[in-house]
């Protein structure tokens, strides 16, 4: 197997543990869907009960002191920036360089390295580039249980406030 299959694999490991420990569900779409991966259901919500993302998985991004700068495909970045009937976001999730530090499993635990992050686009001005565009994912938007019901309720504010103008 390649070793981006293998990271790609490893990258969803993460997100489908984060989900479904925070007791939400994962919808997958039937077919490729304009670039959504996935779409992650609060059956406890009332309203906007669900987000869409996009994940990605990368060895090669640029730590900063608030941020990873990451550079995003153009198209991959202008269909996260519709603002449309309910949130979309980019799930960034960190690998080591070194494929042997990818995955740690002893008799107590299974480690996967380093960390994902989320990054909402939604209301952004499209880009005029032609093969990427950098984006800055927050080092605080940590794709975690408790980073998740976060990202809910903030998108959903977020969406909500638009929607009042």
């Amino acid at each position: 197997m390649s070793p981006n299959f293998i990271q790609e694999q490893l990258s969803w490991t993460y997100v489908r543990a984060v989900i479904f420990r925070a007791g939400l569900g994962l919808s997958l779409p039937v077919v490729d869907d304009h670039g959504i991966d996935g779409t992650i259901v609060d059956p406890n919500r009332r309203g906007v009960d669900k987000l869409d993302f996009q994940l990605k998985s990368d060895t090669d991004y640029t730590l900063r002191e608030a941020d990873i700068a990451y550079d995003l495909r153009v198209a991959d970045y202008n269909r996260l920036i519709r603002d449309d009937s309910f949130p979309r976001v980019l799930v960034l999730f960190l690998m080591p360089e070194n494929p042997d530090e990818w995955l740690a499993q002893s008799a107590d635990e299974l480690c996967l390295r380093k960390c994902a992050y989320w990054l909402s686009l939604m209301g952004e001005p499209p880009s005029a580039n032609t093969s990427t565009r950098r984006v800055f994912v927050p080092l605080a938007n940590v794709f975690s249980c408790d980073g998740l019901h976060d990202m809910f309720r903030r998108l959903i504010e977020d969406l909500h406030d638009g929607s009042a103008d």
